[in-house]
């Protein structure tokens, strides 16, 4: 005797043939002082959403989240260590054998030889406004070739180290994910540099490297992006206090909520001037806000987050003085496709699991 009901799979034991990642992307050998960038201006984003598309996962979520920090204190610590640490390569050791003194053999190593540059990049850090940026997320697929490892944050480096994607299968990074949670405060992650080298899980970035991070997608590559729901880029002067009047935020105002969905993303063919995308590098709070690109059933939408509803109307107004006013839309702070959660990782029993 069967039925409909028998003959087709449950929604549980479809759900638990998902291959579910939950990731975090960080410096790859852990070099500290480490700035790294997108090497093309404004493009990541279209970057990011079209390996998206063509990997078609059942979901994908990356989150950027970012907050004003200091660390000047922290980086002199570390600049101070690794002078000690030079210095004492320099010196000669006693061979015990022969009893000469004798180079040491760290001299011919990473560690030396980069010293100079690396104390360099920790004074050129140090002047600057700092800020702590952390990039994580959540990758669900039945698909063998469909896999983290084709967005493209190995392309985001500089001289001294890159990008790379750290895979795990920890359910309660979903709380994280919610939550909209980072490590705020790496300064341990500084102090221990000279001594035991870990890749932290959030980065240092100046103003002007968040803004590659943090931007809508512009230029070429847009026109081979279907899953965006297209706008008209309306540049003009943003909403504000004229003459004593009271701001107008329209959505913002009667949604009064710290998550909010960009309902039309201007369509932008041509990579905006540095001067137009100049306050971009003033987004980050001494709150953490966030921005997130959430892709389901073949549809990307682009989300702003802060810990406060006030801080949000000021975040928002910052991408309406570069992209013309912009249509929020409140949603929901966990995705609709996360209701089905459950099934996939089950939650009851959540254990750790590298990738």
């Amino acid at each position: 005797m069967s039925s409909d009901a028998e003959s087709t799979p449950s929604m549980t034991e479809k759900l638990s043939k998902k291959n579910v990642r939950f990731f975090n992307v960080s410096l790859k050998n852990g070099i500290v002082m480490s700035t790294p960038s997108y090497p093309e201006k404004q493009t990541l984003c279209a970057s990011l959403i079209r390996a998206v598309e063509t990997s078609q996962p059942d979901f994908a979520w990356i989150q950027f989240l970012f907050l004003k920090t200091n660390y000047s204190r922290a980086l002199t610590r570390l600049k101070n260590s690794l002078l000690i640490a030079k210095t004492s390569i320099e010196q000669p050791s006693l061979d015990v054998v022969s009893g000469q003194m004798r180079a040491k053999r760290e001299l011919r190593r990473d560690y030396y030889s980069r010293a100079d540059s690396r104390m360099k990049k920790i004074d050129e850090i140090a002047t600057k406004p700092t800020i702590t940026l952390a990039i994580q997320g959540m990758w669900v697929t039945r698909k063998a070739s469909s896999s983290i490892r084709s967005l493209p944050f190995d392309h985001c480096f500089d001289e001294h180290d890159g990008l790379a994607v750290f895979q795990y299968r920890d359910p309660r990074m979903l709380l994280e994910l919610v939550d909209r949670a980072m490590v705020e405060d790496i300064s341990g992650y500084l102090d221990r540099f000279t001594g035991s080298r870990v890749e932290p899980p959030s980065l240092i970035v100046t103003p002007e490297e968040l803004a590659c991070f943090v931007h809508l997608p512009a230029g070429e590559q847009i026109a081979s992006i279907g899953s965006l729901g297209w706008g008209t880029l309306a540049r003009g002067f943003t909403k504000g206090a004229i003459a004593g009047e009271a701001r107008k935020y329209d959505v913002l105002d009667a949604a009064t909520t710290r998550l909010v969905r960009i309902a039309k993303v201007p369509k932008i063919e041509e990579v905006l001037e540095d001067d137009v995308v100049q306050p971009l590098a003033h987004l980050a709070s001494d709150t953490v806000r966030t921005f997130e690109m959430v892709y389901t059933d073949g549809k990307t939408d682009v989300l702003l987050s802060s810990k406060t509803a006030d801080d949000m109307r000021v975040y928002a107004d910052l991408f309406n003085s570069v992209y013309g006013e912009l249509k929020y839309e409140r949603v929901d702070l966990m995705p609709d496709f996360l209701n089905q959660l459950p099934g996939i990782v089950g939650l009851r029993t959540p254990t750790t699991q590298s990738a």
